[in-house]
């Protein structure tokens, strides 16, 4: 539990922590955006669109081996396309982007605006690189309450990942698809939603 989940309100002067050793070398937070070797996470998206990727060079990690050399990592933006509350506590949020296996979402983060709602948690619903399990990432992201549609977020990726690694490919016409909200610790029932052909 940190100081600014305690008292959402000093996210407006503080940035939220993150772990160091999951992101690339020299990232630094600010309230609304992520800096990665002094480029902006946010003026980045807007020059390229989203989804976009930007590769930089490995944090040490904590205990660094003999002969230990930094690898290349990444930090993927993406937009939110859709966000659906089904009922109070269950938040689904879509981004326009494929969620590589190597994406580590519990390190995600708003950029683009502050933010002083408390934390929640909430239930990725996108497509996934077909390397996992099932057709949907349904992963909890611990993002501000008050996300909507529009808002940027970025992740790290534990490898280098190419931008048409996070590109949403053309849908084919298929049947709908239905993906169930896994349970967040015995909390939450199953709730069923589904994605008509239009919506994919």
């Amino acid at each position: 539990m940190t100081l600014t989940a305690i008292m959402p309100t000093l996210r407006a002067s503080l940035p939220d922590p993150m772990d160091p050793h999951l992101w690339p070398a020299h990232t630094e937070a600010t309230t609304d955006d992520l800096l990665v070797a002094a480029i902006s996470m946010v003026r980045l998206a807007d020059l390229t669109g989203t989804p976009t990727v930007h590769t930089a060079e490995q944090s040490p990690p904590r205990y660094r081996p003999r002969g230990w050399t930094p690898r290349d990592v990444s930090v993927a933006v993406a937009s939110v396309t859709r966000v659906r509350r089904p009922r109070p506590g269950v938040v689904l949020l879509e981004l326009d982007a494929v969620l590589p296996t190597c994406a580590v979402l519990d390190q995600v983060r708003l950029i683009g605006r502050r933010s002083t709602a408390p934390l929640a948690t909430m239930y990725v619903v996108t497509r996934c690189d077909g390397q996992a399990d099932g057709p949907f990432h349904r992963l909890p992201a611990p993002l501000p309450a008050d996300v909507r549609d529009g808002d940027l977020v970025c992740f790290p990726c534990l490898t280098n990942v190419r931008h048409r690694d996070v590109v949403e490919a053309v849908r084919a016409e298929l049947a709908p698809v239905r993906a169930e909200l896994a349970p967040a610790r015995g909390q939450l029932a199953p709730v069923r939603t589904e994605l008509a052909p239009a919506e994919r």
